[in-house]
């Protein structure tokens, strides 16, 4: 998301402060709690140990020390476990309905969902005024808030160097289509506001920071469970799935953001997902909320694929794919009491893992996967986002044709009234090119009829005639 916030939007307390292991988990993929490390365990001064006990270790531990099986070895090949999903796998949407990019939209951020969002957002806005904010604020509408992430999605795929360019229109590389959606202004103003959760609620929650009662997921969970639950409805995944980390870009100071140098987006919130391997839909996902600690005591790695493994809903015979963070003897073993195959690379240095490297084997069953485009036939990734930014800002799907000199009149902004007395002040809007080149807000009834955006019209301000020369 690209917002031009008013003010950095940042948290302080002690607990925002990774920890070493956490640390040492995202920026090296190491996991504490499973991951053995001779390095580390030298650092460490420990007490003499007595010849006789150290001799009874020593080989107490060759004893335990699993091992790689040879070439002359025979496999033992686990029993197949049968393919039970819970549904039908594929989507869960009727086959015979059409659907556009936009109702695919709104199976993840339904009218529910964005009034909630809207609700929240106008409630901070107020709080905001109540401290002095000097901005005039106008409650955000469901449909405002959808024409509002569309252009966020637009700012996505049409890259500028600042958020004021995408309204910049004195220059032959302005961009004219965010004008036509809102104005600048509101765009930054909704940035400003923009809530998933209630600021009451974010108040209460941040007076329990420190124990173990305070959510560090309290401001985004109202749109976060919601994404969720429908991630999960919509579509039951085929039989192989992966489990893999994610990076959300942030710039927000909430002590939950990390850095990985190996992933494209290197800082942000840090996402353990479950994807269908056949097509990287995202089945379900939790967010790393940098605690250093485990629920089950097997270390995070454990704790984050069993985590996402809901039998009940996916039912059973999956098989779950990796790499060398996350497997581990243990958790390979339990998968398969579950019911779960899995595969995945591993760590010769991961705990009870085998440590001779002759012939090293690990075994798995391996399918096929094919790819297929379930939920929107046969569009690309650009065409579908193109027909949903359209969509969500209310414009047309198809290519507007070049406008010739002869669309671009003025007409005015608003239907005429039958008043005389208010002919004069009907319809008036600030003037796109005002804001835009003399930072200054002035209002004018008159608006291009090619163009739908409000322009100046006088003797001693053509504003019309200046939008128009590169045209």
């Amino acid at each position: 998301m690209i917002l031009d916030n008013e003010e950095e939007f940042t948290f302080s307390s002690e607990e925002d402060c990774n920890s070493d292991d956490e640390r040492v988990h995202f920026q090296e993929r190491i996991d504490p709690a499973e991951d053995t490390c001779s390095e580390c365990d030298n650092e460490h001064v420990q007490a003499p140990v007595p010849k006789r006990a150290k001799a009874n270790q020593q080989a107490s531990n060759r004893q335990s020390t699993l091992a790689w099986k040879t070439e002359t070895d025979v496999d033992m090949v686990p029993q197949t476990v049968r393919f039970r999903p819970a549904r039908d796998t594929g989507p869960q949407l009727s086959p015979v309905d059409s659907h556009s990019p936009m109702s695919l939209f709104k199976q993840f951020f339904s009218e529910s969902a964005v009034s909630t969002l809207c609700h929240n957002t106008n409630a901070q806005a107020a709080k905001a005024t109540a401290k002095g904010s000097k901005y005039k604020w106008t409650d955000v509408s469901i449909s405002e808030m959808y024409r509002y992430i569309g252009l966020l999605f637009y700012m996505a795929m049409v890259k500028v160097s600042s958020i004021s360019d995408y309204w910049r229109q004195s220059s032959v590389f302005s961009v004219p289509f965010p004008a036509t959606v809102m104005s600048r202004d509101r765009y930054r103003i909704i940035s400003w506001n923009v809530h998933m959760s209630h600021p009451d609620a974010d108040m209460d929650n941040d007076r329990k920071r420190g124990t173990p009662e305070h959510d560090r997921l309290c401001r985004v969970k109202p749109l976060m469970d919601t994404i969720r639950q429908a991630c999960k409805s919509i579509y039951h995944p085929k039989r192989n799935l992966a489990v893999d980390e994610r990076m959300v870009a942030c710039k927000a100071h909430t002590g939950m953001t990390q850095y990985m140098k190996a992933k494209p987006t290197r800082w942000g919130f840090k996402l353990f997902v479950l994807a269908d391997s056949s097509n990287g839909y995202t089945v379900d996902f939790s967010v790393y909320t940098g605690k250093n600690s485990f629920p089950t005591g097997h270390g995070l790695s454990y704790d984050a694929v069993t985590s996402l493994l809901d039998h009940t809903f996916l039912g059973s015979g999956y098989h779950v794919y990796m790499d060398n963070f996350y497997t581990s003897p243990k958790l390979l073993k339990d998968l398969f009491a579950m019911k779960f195959g899995a595969c995945g690379t591993y760590r010769d240095n991961r705990k009870d893992c085998p440590r001779n490297a002759v012939d090293s084997r690990w075994s798995s069953c391996i399918c096929e996967v094919d790819g297929h485009k379930e939920l929107h036939g046969n569009l690309s990734h650009k065409e579908f986002m193109e027909q949903l930014i359209t969509e969500l800002c209310g414009v047309s799907q198809k290519t507007a044709p070049k406008r010739t000199d002869s669309d671009h009149v003025p007409v005015p902004g608003a239907e005429l009234t039958s008043d005389d007395r208010d002919v004069a002040t009907v319809g008036r809007r600030s003037c796109v090119h005002c804001k835009a080149v003399r930072g200054k807000k002035q209002l004018t009834p008159w608006k291009c009829q090619a163009c739908n955006v409000h322009l100046c019209l006088q003797l001693n301000r053509n504003c019309f005639q200046e939008w128009h020369k590169d045209v």
